[in-house]
């Protein structure tokens, strides 16, 4: 038994060392983990879509209709609802 509390316990210390290293050589390197840059891509402005409710990036957004009247959607669904709604209500 103690023989395993030991195996565990410098197998803890090893991945913690490996750890250490990797968030070591990220700083040195200037680059963050991939997590850290994974949640820097979807950071920005968060917009509503008006067909199903979904909030999404405004920056990975699809646009729906054109000029003043474009609203953004998050699918090519949601955009065809969205543009054919437009259209019945449109002069």
């Amino acid at each position: 038994m103690l023989k395993v509390t030991a195996f565990l316990l410098l197998l803890f210390l090893a991945l913690l060392a490996l750890r250490a290293l990797r968030l070591f050589l990220a700083a040195l390197l200037g680059s963050g983990s991939s997590r850290r840059s994974s949640s820097r891509a979807i950071e920005g402005e968060m917009v509503r879509d008006p067909v199903c409710g979904v909030w999404i990036d405004r920056r990975l957004a699809l646009s729906a209709g054109s000029g003043p009247h474009a609203v953004p959607v998050c699918s090519e669904a949601c955009r065809q609802a969205a543009e054919s709604s437009t259209r019945k209500w449109a002069p």
